[in-house]
């Protein structure tokens, strides 16, 4: 971990010069306790750029394939991350999503199941709603733009282009006086919080010319 130390601000300043990055809500952050994090996932970025900002250490589910490239498995082994087959229900990545939660730490998750460039926010898999249900974790919706632009698939260079964050509101897997939600309606107030983000997005930068 203490490369994460080391490269997390490093990265932090180079995002921020580089792609005049806006980040909002880091105030809404549980300071401590289990807590799944979902990100929409538009690039291969999105998880380092998310971490560079984010005041907790979190560990990343990624796809297997990640792990297959000697720099990218160097990279996600030096940060915690651990793989998930997405073609069959993967017990052993369950197992360990679950052991991290219960030891109090963050579990990063990108539930769209891969990256989704051109219908972005529609549907989701449903293993994040299952393991806040299961582990009465709070899930934390982050949504990330610009991601795309800057690096899209099959590029081999990071274009400067802007990049915005946005941390929402805590949703708790106990619906109050009503009871447990079920995972449906988990997976449908995630996607509600990233289309209310983007949109306040798009009214800010309309004001804003």
């Amino acid at each position: 971990m203490l490369l994460y130390h080391i490269l997390q601000p490093v990265v932090r300043c180079l995002i921020r010069i580089y792609h005049r990055a806006r980040v909002e809500g880091l105030d809404r952050v549980p300071a401590e306790g289990p807590l799944i994090l979902v990100g929409n996932h538009l690039s291969l970025l999105d998880p380092f750029y998310i971490g560079a900002f984010f005041p907790r250490k979190i560990r990343f589910m990624a796809k297997k394939e990640s792990f297959r490239h000697p720099v990218a498995r160097w990279f996600l082994h030096h940060f915690r991350a651990f793989p998930v087959d997405r073609g069959k229900a993967d017990l052993t990545s369950l197992k360990t999503a679950i052991g991290v939660l219960r030891s109090g730490e963050v579990l990063g998750m990108f539930p769209e199941g891969g990256r989704r460039e051109n219908a972005p926010m529609r549907e989701l898999k449903q293993g994040t709603a299952y393991l806040a249900l299961k582990t009465g974790t709070p899930i934390l919706p982050v949504y990330i733009e610009g991601t795309d632009r800057s690096l899209p698939r099959n590029a081999v260079w990071i274009r400067p282009c802007r990049i915005r964050i946005v941390v929402g509101e805590c949703i708790m897997p106990e619906a109050g006086g009503t009871g447990r939600r079920s995972e449906e309606q988990i997976s449908e107030e995630i996607l509600r919080a990233w289309r209310r983000m983007a949109g306040e997005g798009r009214e800010d930068s309309l004001r804003h010319g």
